[in-house]
């Protein structure tokens, strides 16, 4: 069997073979990725392979600090997020003004229930793809990949205060829709 090492000399060096092997390696993991900042499958197939593009270009400059998966995530996040720049007509987040202050106790978003309820990951995914795509993109930033609202609002060119309204909105309509969808609560 061949190395995860091996493959990455190879397709530094432009072999074909290995490319395909690293792209088999990791096309359903990185297309899950593409597809939680993506408005839908076609977007996420388009931005999926933007990315190994990417992948394959600057794979010389990976140096080893992380995981090859970690590093080829963040091109996925960062080659979808561009992606849907490109495709964006008009994109509406809210003002500033608009923006109220968190506190801790708003950074968590509980569903109280009066029995035991299992959300499965496919559910949960199926339910985030219908926030709006500000919501879901800062969302997804925030929750998922462990971003900070600095980090948000740089990579979204947006205020660090509407990444915190856009978080607090989305995890509020996340739980009206999941009670909704699931007859939660």
């Amino acid at each position: 069997m061949v190395n995860e090492q091996d493959i990455i000399k190879a397709c530094i060096d432009n072999d074909p073979s290995a490319q395909k092997m690293l792209f088999e390696m990791y096309a359903a993991r990185m297309l899950g990725v593409c597809s939680r900042y993506c408005p839908n499958i076609e977007d996420a197939r388009d931005a999926l392979h933007e990315g190994f593009i990417k992948v394959f270009r600057l794979l010389e400059k990976f140096r080893g600090n992380s995981s090859l998966e970690t590093w080829m995530t963040r091109l996925m996040i960062n080659t979808s997020i561009d992606h849907y720049k490109k495709s964006l007509k008009f994109v509406h987040y809210e003002n500033s003004d608009d923006v109220h202050a968190l506190n801790d106790d708003d950074e968590a978003c509980y569903i109280e229930t009066d029995e035991e309820t299992t959300v499965t990951a496919q559910q949960l995914h199926d339910v985030i793809k219908e926030l709006p795509d500000g919501y879901r993109m800062v969302f997804n930033l925030y929750a998922v990949e462990g971003f900070s609202h600095k980090e948000i609002s740089l990579q979204l060119n947006i205020s660090e205060g509407t990444s915190k309204s856009q978080l607090a909105r989305a995890r509020g309509l996340l739980k009206k829709l999941l009670k909704e969808k699931l007859n939660i609560g």
